[in-house]
């Protein structure tokens, strides 16, 4: 199995195209400045599909058939969906409209270089979450997203825009007739990111006596400079470390508060330990946790894996990434970033991102191999 990042950078970009023309349709419907903050390309878990969409006060799904097939599911918040109400002086009769302008912005976009139309269906308010992967990408219990966060200017609402083909067509579109590339090639990242993230709940848990929940785990394949985007401007506190072996990369572990010394007191006991002591207190566990997934990379292999000194950090999400983008901003344009999301008691929250290095993208493959071979083994 080997996967091309460029091959994902291709039609990832075709996705970019698609959000910002999904914001420019919006605009022209209801006259408000519209933009498209975030747009990804995610493999996700389908058991977590829902929770990668995160909350939503209403969603909307639309079908769309012909050169592309499949569905957008579309999130609206509340603050997004009174906003469009108002302006439009339509009440609820406006979201599905939305829904329908937006998904007609992303696939002409997706339809333009084909000969074949994409034709939509009315937008269905989606009531049953269950239906959310129905005719998704799924892949190896994966399913393939291509997200986007719009925004309309004078509000803080959002609107999660995300597309999901169907496998097949999805296949035949991205995949020229002669090229060694398959979406089940990229699927196999899955298994990366799940046995990843069930080592760092794991030894979450050990290390805190907090019962560790794991909230969902995906692949973001992401342009480098756009890294920064894949964490919000909250305030997070953690560490980052650097390992080198068969397999170099970057690793940030952090922690988001709910309530002020939540961290501190949930590994020491005390809410206001002192500044030294908290953060070596974050370092170590930081420490312990990743060396705990990083080892299981290397076992995979059976090789070894060097792990850094942690790095302190306490900063803004995005300005945390920064400094990762930097670093791999004269290396590659896209970087494959295994994500994981755990819950730890009622106030924190701990974010892990992994930034294999893309030189290394056979070598991660190779890891998702052998241990889809172990897990085949042990059942």
């Amino acid at each position: 199995m080997r996967v091309d990042l460029d091959a994902v950078a291709s039609f990832s970009r075709t996705g970019d195209e698609g959000g910002q023309r999904a914001a420019d349709s919006l605009e022209t419907l209801t006259g408000i400045p519209a933009n498209c903050q975030l747009t990804r390309t995610a493999l996700v878990d389908a058991d977590g599909l829902s929770v990668f969409l995160g909350d939503s006060w209403e969603r909307i799904s639309v079908e769309f058939d012909g050169a592309l097939t499949g569905r957008a599911v579309l999130s609206f918040d509340e603050a997004f969906a009174d906003h469009v109400e108002d302006e439009l002086g339509v009440g609820a009769a406006a979201l599905p409209e939305v829904a329908n302008i937006l998904t007609s912005g992303f696939v002409d976009v997706w339809a333009a270089d084909d000969e074949d139309t994409i034709e939509i269906e009315p937008p269905d308010r989606l009531e049953d979450e269950h239906r959310v992967v129905q005719d998704a990408a799924v892949i190896d219990d994966c399913a393939f997203v291509f997200e986007s966060q719009i925004v309309l200017s004078s509000t803080q609402g959002t609107c999660r825009f995300a597309v999901l083909p169907d496998v097949e067509s999805f296949g035949s579109y991205v995949t020229e007739p002669d090229a060694e590339f398959a979406l089940s090639d990229l699927a196999n990242h899955i298994q990366v990111a799940s046995v990843s993230a069930e080592a760092v709940s794991s030894h979450l848990e050990m290390m805190t006596g907090t019962d560790a929940t794991l909230v969902e785990s995906h692949v973001d394949f992401v342009p480098v400079e756009r890294v920064p985007s894949l964490l919000d401007d909250a305030a997070y506190e953690g560490a980052i470390f650097e390992s080198e072996g068969v397999v170099d990369s970057v690793i940030a572990i952090l922690f988001d508060e709910t309530e002020p010394g939540a961290v501190a007191e949930l590994l020491l006991g005390d809410a206001d330990p002192g500044a030294e002591m908290a953060e070596s207190a974050v370092s170590e566990l930081g420490n312990i946790t990743a060396s705990g997934f990083i080892d299981q990379w290397a076992n995979a292999l059976d090789t070894t894996i060097d792990i850094s000194t942690p790095s302190h950090v306490r900063d803004a999400g995005r300005a945390v990434l920064d400094t990762v983008a930097a670093a791999y901003g004269e290396r590659a344009d896209t970087i494959a970033v295994v994500n994981a999301t755990i819950t730890l008691g009622p106030d924190v929250t701990c974010r892990v991102c992994t930034f294999p290095s893309p030189e290394d993208a056979d070598q991660l493959a190779d890891i998702a191999d052998n241990l889809a071979a172990d897990a085949s083994e042990e059942s």
